[in-house]
């Protein structure tokens, strides 16, 4: 099949699904014979079988998973699954940081310090459970997460690159940067997740 179609990827999902068809008949075709005659297999050798077949038909399911994973990987770029950011003081209010955002129709966050460099990113699952009537009394710094090193990621990362930068680094957000160091947005985990899983 590879050969046919040149693409490694279909004749894998072709291979499994064969191999879930001889699982099928592995475990189905003597379980026949053992109730058709008492002369066939023992009853022994249909649990056996079974056995056989419950690995085989796994190894195909896995067979299957890595295929799809293998084949979403080049489409995951940080680039393209980046959400656009406005640069905010930590003093600013949470309330009017959120203004500002959508004003700017931007979705995250970045905390810069006095010299406009950035220092910290706003975390959206502390914003979002930050009660509306709060939001003006709450400094939007207090709900960031300084920058370390292993949280700056270049924006060109893609494919398996990407996903082994977020594992060195497990985290909800990353800040995107230019070749130049320009920052280019903020990449939240939750999108690269849903982008991974094909949603």
């Amino acid at each position: 099949m590879w050969k046919l179609t040149g693409r490694p990827g279909q004749a894998t999902v072709v291979a499994a699904w064969a191999g879930r068809v001889l699982a099928i008949a592995v475990l189905v075709i003597p379980l026949a014979l053992y109730a058709r005659t008492s002369n066939g297999i023992q009853l022994f050798d249909a649990v056996w079988l079974a056995v056989i077949a419950a690995f085989m038909w796994t190894g195909a399911g896995q067979a299957l998973r890595a295929t799809r994973v293998r084949e979403r990987l080049p489409g995951l770029q940080a680039r393209t699954l980046a959400r656009r950011a406005i640069p905010i003081p930590a003093n600013l209010p949470l309330a009017e940081a959120i203004r500002r955002a959508d004003a700017a129709q931007a979705r995250a966050l970045v905390v810069v310090d006095h010299e406009d460099r950035p220092i910290a990113i706003v975390n959206e699952t502390a914003v979002t459970a930050t009660p509306p009537q709060r939001r003006p009394w709450i400094e939007a710094g207090a709900l960031a997460r300084t920058i370390d090193p292993g949280l700056v990621l270049p924006a060109d990362l893609s494919g398996m690159a990407l996903i082994e930068a977020v594992r060195r680094t497990p985290a909800s957000e990353y800040l995107l940067v230019e070749p130049s160091g320009q920052v280019f947005g903020v990449l939240a985990t939750a999108d690269l997740d849903h982008a991974f899983a094909g949603n």
